[in-house]
């Protein structure tokens, strides 16, 4: 491998290490689906399944289940509808709330979507080996985190010295 300053930085590059990888997968997911064809979204798998398992569900609903914000949803939500996936309908209670569903197009192109995400995570698992606990590990990390951010974290260090 050629030489990297951000890897020199050790856990200094953390951050943008893992922003790097996942820009890469995203880049090289788009051109899966360009190669098979597919008009959607790398991050779009979020919303299909989602909306796969609870058929119905608002920004709101996604942006708490994902732990993503309202904007990143509305802007994914905004573009599968516009691409034929989803469905809006406002709420009979809160006409300002919009619940969206799968279209039929989504249902219908959802099983060959399927067969292509349980190849991906078929690829994964042999590039991470059968014996990886990196699953396990990110997990850890999230929570962690979750208890005490970075911000947190340095604070703390600057305290202590």
């Amino acid at each position: 491998m050629k030489y990297d300053f951000v890897n020199e930085l050790g856990y200094l590059g953390l951050a943008v290490r893992l922003k790097r990888l996942s820009e890469a997968m995203v880049h090289s997911g788009r051109q899966m689906y360009k190669t098979l064809g597919k008009d959607i979204e790398p991050n779009w798998f979020l919303i299909f399944k989602l909306l796969k398992k609870y058929e119905q569900l608002s920004v709101t609903e996604m942006a708490a289940k994902l732990h993503f914000s309202h904007p990143s949803i509305i802007t994914m939500v905004s573009k599968m509808e516009k691409a034929g996936y989803l469905l809006s309908t406002v709420d009979k209670t809160d006409s300002r709330k919009k619940n969206f569903t799968l279209s039929e197009k989504a249902k219908d192109n959802l099983p060959s979507f399927e067969q292509i995400w349980e190849a991906g995570i078929e690829g994964t698992k042999k590039l991470f080996g059968e014996d990886s606990n990196f699953m396990d590990q990110l997990e850890s990390l999230e929570i962690l985190y979750s208890q005490q951010d970075f911000k947190t974290r340095t604070l703390n260090e600057l305290d202590n010295e």
